[in-house]
């Protein structure tokens, strides 16, 4: 931290696979300093209580999928084994994932269902917050400048059902493909927790419509189904997705929908 005051421009590395294969050329013909966080032992931890999985910021995406089945890290771990190669996964971390500046990145989705919280670290000491907190007024990412992302905290209470999907190939202007993530619980046959996100450039999630949702009992019917994917499509195009995208999420949202009847019996 005593560097990072000293040179608040300086690049954390970790991994470094998101610096290495980033289109943004802002740094293009410029001198960069880089902090190097590969000494420190404390953000590689694992630390698991009886209603958390706490992360450490340089825990590898190789190291997640190599957890415990019987930890309720769904749709996370879908969300990692969707990136890269085994080579990529094994250098690639979690906090790198998370802290990119310019686009949401295959993991944000997940963790913003999982209602997952980090832990922000700089010169005025160490803070607790949710994810969400990453998003601005417009809906893109806001990682705040002199600051590391140290650990992330995630709650260990097990969804009903889960999803975590690619919303189509790179599109122009986008760095890297969106992804669309779903959990929900059930009690009574009745949806009592829903999350639905889409992330890319932009981040998507419509609380009024989960809200909507929340309390109807199972199965939906087929005209509540094609509600929501109508209020997801419109939702992501005023969002700032192209239609293909937006297209493709409002699909999402009724394929997930029509999943959770089966799941909840």
């Amino acid at each position: 931290m005593a560097v990072l005051k000293r040179r608040p421009d300086a690049v954390p590395w970790a991994g470094g696979t998101l610096i290495q294969t980033s289109s943004d050329d802002r740094n293009a013909g410029r001198q960069v300093s880089v902090l190097d966080l590969g000494g420190i032992p404390e953000l590689t931890t694992v630390n698991r209580s009886d209603r958390y999985l706490e992360l450490g910021a340089c825990v590898t995406l190789a190291t997640i999928l190599g957890l415990p089945k019987n930890l309720a890290l769904e749709p996370l771990r879908e969300a990692a084994g969707l990136i890269g190669t085994a080579t990529v996964r094994n250098l690639a971390t979690l906090g790198g994932n998370i802290a990119a500046r310019d686009s949401f990145m295959t993991c944000f989705s997940a963790l913003a269902c999982m209602d997952a919280a980090i832990e922000l670290r700089d010169a005025g000491g160490a803070r607790w917050l949710g994810i969400h907190t990453l998003i601005d007024g417009d809906n893109k990412p806001q990682f705040p400048a002199a600051t590391l992302l140290t650990r992330i905290r995630i709650p260990t209470a097990p969804w009903d059902a889960t999803a975590l999907h690619r919303l189509g190939q790179v599109h122009r202007g986008e760095c890297y493909a969106s992804t669309f993530a779903a959990t929900a619980r059930f009690e009574k046959e009745t949806i009592s927790e829903l999350r639905l996100v889409a992330a890319g450039r932009h981040l998507v999630r419509d609380r009024s419509l989960e809200l909507t949702l929340i309390g109807k009992r199972l199965p939906l019917s087929a005209r509540e189904i094609e509600s929501a994917q109508a209020t997801a499509h419109e939702r992501a195009r005023e969002n700032g997705f192209d239609d293909r995208t937006a297209v493709h999420f409002g699909q999402y949202v009724a394929a997930f929908l029509a999943s959770v009847q089966e799941e909840s019996r």
